[in-house]
């Protein structure tokens, strides 16, 4: 990937996380203990500054890669951030955390992004096949979950 393509493939990602930003902040608005607009605010500015920070390291160590491999960690630093603010969250938290994890396995360099991509898919597949429910029984499932 060269680093024109990279850039465009980078700006998607952060409209995508923009747009998923917004829908999260006001379902979070609506709520009876919603924090004040600056501190969401503030809740925002801290994960786009962490996350820019990691997109950064994991440049040094991979040079381009597909930057959609970080939105569950994006995804996951907002909720993380959202629970700072006494927001119940935890099944949020939840659903993003083994993919967040694999990201964070990429800045460190123990993945390749082309690797991470894998497991990612494997995972996504998994909890669809679970429909979304991480107590559910896995039909026919490698993870031999009864």
């Amino acid at each position: 990937m060269n680093e024109q393509e990279f850039e465009e493939k980078l700006g998607a990602f952060w409209d995508t996380n923009d747009e998923w930003s917004s829908q999260r902040l006001q379902a979070v608005a609506g709520a009876s203990n919603a924090p004040d607009e600056n501190a969401l605010a503030e809740a925002e500015n801290n994960v786009e500054e962490t996350l820019s920070g990691m997109i950064a390291q994991a440049m040094q160590t991979h040079g381009a890669f597909p930057p959609e491999i970080f939105i569950d960690l994006h995804h996951m630093l907002f909720e993380l951030e959202l629970k700072d603010l006494q927001i119940d969250n935890s099944s949020e938290i939840h659903r993003y955390k083994d993919n967040a994890q694999v990201a964070l396995s990429v800045i460190e360099g123990k993945l390749t992004p082309g690797n991470a991509s894998l497991v990612m898919m494997l995972n996504r597949g998994h909890h669809e096949k679970k429909g979304g429910d991480d107590e559910a029984v896995c039909k026919d499932c490698i993870c031999g979950r009864n």
